[in-house]
């Protein structure tokens, strides 16, 4: 069986844990990571046995890339790759924009003739294909997510979005659930020296990933003591015949890491069936993000 060559752009919570995911993957094989030129002479032990480069090109064949990277970043830099004839997947995580990328993005892969798998995280992502189906079982209802797990939660967008905030120097965000349907924000941020924390919390709650939730911000001296990698989200769509409730939890950049993993498996497929384009992850068929062969999956259906 032919292995799948896959390159991870980006090395931060998600890159890591797409490496740890992909060493224990029997039909993919890491061709190298991707990072900015500034940090290839960093020492780090869990890249020593990976070829590190600043220009993806350098990997030679590449079939999918996986773009570990901020969301706002994400989308040029899917494009600048799938300009390149490589396969993307990432984890796009800006719900109300999915639309607008995928369009974007979906021109540039099919002239391409190669496949993009955006969105494809746990929510979204995962979560999207599990409200999917919740609508089949159950046509006459609504469904709500509701973030954070039992503790709250690590949100990695969200955390991504106060560190670019000028005057930030490490930052956490955690989301916290606030009824069916709903949560709220707890920021904590280290601020640079002599920067007034009412501007940084200002620049925060106008940001788009804030300002529709309750926010609260709180100024430390270090953020280490309360950070965590951990996060999770109920599903539920209920109905007066009909219960569904969904439940995820665990280490946020390896439920998402898994999620790339399979997705990449996804995306070549879909090239190797001559199927070019952008998609989401509700838009391909379930049996093409696992190993094995369709009789294979079959057998336990």
């Amino acid at each position: 069986m032919k292995s799948i060559r896959v390159a991870i752009i980006g090395w931060g919570n998600v890159g890591r844990h797409c490496k740890y995911v992909l060493d224990e993957t029997a039909d993919m094989q890491l061709v190298g990571v991707v990072r900015r030129a500034s940090s290839l002479k960093e020492v780090d032990d869990d890249l020593s046995d990976v070829k590190v480069v600043s220009d993806i090109t350098k990997l030679g064949k590449v079939d999918v890339a996986m773009v570990c990277v901020p969301s706002r970043l994400a989308g040029d830099r899917v494009a600048e790759t799938l300009k390149l004839g490589i396969s993307t997947v990432d984890s796009f995580d800006i719900h109300d924009q999915i639309v607008k990328t995928r369009k974007r993005l979906n021109t540039i892969a099919k002239k391409n003739g190669v496949v993009s798998i955006l969105g494809a995280g746990w929510d979204p992502g995962s979560d999207s294909v599990v409200r999917c189906l919740m609508q089949i079982v159950c046509h006459h209802s609504f469904t709500t997510t509701t973030f954070g797990g039992k503790k709250g939660g690590r949100s990695m967008g969200h955390t991504a979005a106060v560190k670019a905030i000028e005057g930030v120097r490490d930052a956490v965000s955690l989301t916290l659930p606030n009824g069916a349907g709903h949560q709220k924000r707890l920021v904590y941020v280290e601020l640079e020296p002599k920067v007034d924390f009412n501007t940084v919390a200002a620049s925060i709650r106008k940001d788009d990933y804030f300002k529709k939730d309750p926010t609260d911000i709180v100024a430390v001296d270090d953020v280490s003591k309360y950070n965590t990698l951990n996060h999770g989200g109920e599903v539920e769509r209920i109905s007066e015949d009909i219960i569904q409730k969904y439940k995820i939890e665990g280490i946020n950049p390896l439920m998402t890491a898994n999620v790339l993993v399979a997705s990449a498996r996804a995306a070549y497929r879909a090239c190797q069936a001559n199927q070019p384009g952008a998609y989401t992850m509700i838009e391909r068929p379930l049996v093409d993000f696992v190993p094995g062969t369709l009789e294979e999956q079959l057998k336990g259906y």
